[in-house]
């Protein structure tokens, strides 16, 4: 429960005092602090923006543009299927799947299916297909999946250090993975397979002390375990877990580690234990797939208002993301609203190296945007992405400057853009009663 929640559970309570209570003394409801009055105004203020925004904030053109983006999205995950196991190589030229992968070949193909562009037969045959190999993947020495495995034949994938194929597991990725089993199950014919791939992985494994924890190698191949996910992505990752009961009650809450900050006059936060990164992602895919709670409804409300900042302040329409990109030396980047004490800042995994771009606006965040919260701005930069898409296919982005296609398609991106499609079609979360 939010540190707002017993205020606004006193409101309620009040309110129904009169007729409950007719006829009895009544004592003088307590006062509600200013702090929590304030937080509680803001809340009810944006929800009203919100649904202002979704019925006017639209243009006819819009939704042929959502459409449209679907069909190449989903054109990638068709072309790039493999048969033999129900996977989808994640990118065209790399078969090696992350768990974090995965879940995004099971959102495909539901929003694929929601849209209307999968039939009902060959949706429940391809998931059937996936919930099988799911089902007979080799697991980790300790009981639970993998951090990667070759699509084409399902057998583990070497990553990092080590003698073996068996390199551990990241809790981050199996929260997604988590989260799309619980959404696919809904479908009573894939109930049953969804249900029995959780219960063959020993996912306690993953949680200590209230928090999420991976397993890798070190450099002599030696295990090594660690708190995993920082602020966004530990609470997205934690809440696939608590679905299924697996609860990490620290790593849900997500001011347990909050640090307030401000970029470009927006109030936001970053993680007081730092090596964080404040990015679009997670919160667009708790709020596509889960349904926000009210105050991380208004934290990405802020993000967008940030980023629109950036671009009244030089021009440049800001959404960013983060990205396998065909940029040497590090081919994945995070472009970040904050990282490193920085706004707007490009990271990488090695936190020794220092890089300053590249800087693009990313597709799948302006597509979960767009969806979520649209406004003129999210509208003017779905328009400027027109040169990240082809027929079969949707880069990360474009550039920021030249405004050229990034390249790079893969399995996230066509992903996500067929999830926001969904939900602008559907109007709500994929999985209404997730919301924590």
């Amino acid at each position: 429960m939010t540190p707002l929640a017993p205020a606004l559970a006193l409101i309620a309570v009040v309110g129904i005092l009169p007729s409950a209570c007719a006829g009895r003394p009544r004592q003088a409801p307590a006062e509600t602090p200013p702090a929590a009055r304030i937080e509680a105004e803001q809340m009810r203020s944006a929800r009203r923006l919100a649904a202002l925004e979704r019925q006017h904030a639209r243009w006819p053109e819009d939704r042929q543009m959502v459409l449209e983006g679907a069909k190449s999205a989903w054109a990638f995950i068709d072309r790039s299927y493999q048969h033999e196991t129900g996977f989808v190589k994640p990118l065209d030229a790399y078969p090696y799947a992350t768990l974090w992968d995965v879940g995004s070949m099971l959102g495909a193909l539901y929003s694929a299916h929601g849209l209307g562009l999968l039939p009902d037969a060959e949706y429940e045959r391809r998931a059937d297909r996936i919930l099988t190999t799911l089902g007979q993947l080799p697991l980790t020495r300790h009981g639970v999946f993998n951090k990667a495995y070759d699509t084409r034949t399902g057998t583990m994938a070497r990553v990092g250090h080590g003698a073996s194929d068996d390199a551990g597991w990241s809790a981050l990725d199996l929260g997604r993975l988590l989260v799309w089993l619980k959404i696919v199950g809904t479908t009573p014919a894939l109930a049953q397979k969804a249900a029995a791939v959780v219960s063959r992985n020993d996912f306690s494994v993953a949680l200590h002390d209230g928090y999420l924890r991976g397993e890798g190698r070190d450099a002599q191949g030696r295990e090594e375990r660690y708190q995993e996910g920082e602020l966004g992505y530990e609470q997205y990752a934690a809440r696939g877990f608590a679905l299924w009961g697996y609860r990490a009650e620290k790593a849900l809450r997500l001011r347990e580690n909050a640090l307030p900050i401000a970029v470009m006059g927006q109030p936001l936060v970053a993680d007081y234990r730092r090596w964080d990164r404040l990015t679009n992602e997670p919160f667009l895919l708790w709020g596509l797939e889960l349904g926000w709670d009210p105050p991380t409804e208004l934290l990405a409300r802020r993000m967008l208002r940030a980023q629109q900042a950036r671009y009244e302040k030089t021009g440049v329409i800001t959404i960013t993301g983060e990205d396998a990109m065909s940029e040497p030396p590090h081919y994945f980047y995070y472009y970040c609203i904050f990282a490193s004490g920085m706004d707007f800042a490009v990271d990488v995994q090695d936190r020794k190296a220092v890089v300053d771009g590249p800087r693009w606006t990313s597709a799948k965040s302006t597509f979960g945007f767009h969806a979520l919260m649209p406004t003129a701005y999210t509208s003017a930069a779905m328009r400027a992405l027109a040169p990240a898409r082809a027929r079969d296919e949707w880069a990360s982005g474009v550039y920021e400057g030249s405004g050229t296609s990034t390249g790079n398609a893969s399995v996230n991106t066509a992903a996500v853009i067929l999830e926001a499609s969904l939900v602008d079609l559907n109007g709500g979360p994929l999985l209404r009663e997730g919301r924590d």
